[in-house]
């Protein structure tokens, strides 16, 4: 604030300076106020939209390890509230051209989508390993982010996943920040694995070996089952209890 000293302050001054008094303080109420209005109507929205999202499961683990019966078996434990699955085959797999006869070969060669490459481990062992290529990749990203997108508009989802790349649950963890998400790992043994794949017979012999050791990566999980021990409605209830208790 502007200060005039002197004995004589004429009258044309103390008009100006007693403005200036009324015009800063105005002002600064009013600069007071609409910053606490701003930040009040920040607090409420964020806390709106956190209120507002739905919740995430992850179910990782290799092929076959039964994490599509446990999403079944799931589903009607939560109801009437509603969740929703979806995962690896819904949104990575079935989005992909047809494999058939006349296009096998481009699939079992390198190209920019996906191919699998047959081999035999150091005990004779058959291994079907599956690589994806750079657009293969955008397909599991955008899969990361539809997972995602479901929550954040409020459906609670479960997800059956097979994390074939580091990148992809990585990015996974990234676009589920500040959604609430339980990542469960699906446990089983080698051997009871390989039982289920050849009786289920929707994978080729060795696939499910081929990212056994490698599909839970440094992933830190919030709960373990175990699907060799316990079967899929089992698993439903010990999911449900311990999210309930979250």
């Amino acid at each position: 604030m502007l200060e005039f000293k002197g004995a004589e302050q004429s009258a044309p001054f103390y008009i100006v300076e007693r403005y200036l008094l009324v015009f800063d303080s105005r002002y600064f109420f009013m600069g007071c106020i609409i910053i606490s209005v701003l930040l009040a109507a920040q607090y409420f929205k964020g806390n709106l939209m956190k209120k507002t999202y739905g919740t995430v499961i992850i179910l990782n683990g290799p092929s076959a390890s039964g994490k599509s019966s446990i999403q079944k078996a799931f589903q009607p434990l939560m109801m009437p509230n509603l969740w929703i699955k979806h995962g690896i085959d819904s949104l990575f797999d079935q989005p992909m051209p047809d494999i058939n006869p006349e296009n096998l070969a481009f699939w079992q060669s390198e190209n920019p989508i996906r191919w699998v490459v047959n081999s035999k481990d150091k005990d004779g062992n058959n291994i079907m390993t599956l690589f994806v290529g750079d657009q293969g990749d955008k397909v599991a990203y955008g899969m990361n982010s539809a997972i995602a997108t479901y929550a954040q508009a409020g459906s609670n989802i479960i997800v059956d996943y097979i994390a074939y790349k580091k990148e992809w649950i990585d990015d996974l963890q990234q676009k589920l920040k500040g959604i609430n998400t339980f990542f469960v790992k699906v446990n089983i043994p080698l051997d009871v694995l390989e039982q289920r794949e050849q009786v289920r017979g929707t994978s080729p012999k060795g696939h499910a070996r081929s990212h056994y050791d490698t599909v839970h990566w440094d992933i830190v999980y919030d709960l373990q089952v175990d699907s060799g021990k316990q079967n899929p409605t089992e698993i439903a209830q010990t999911i449900k209890e311990f999210i309930e208790k979250k």
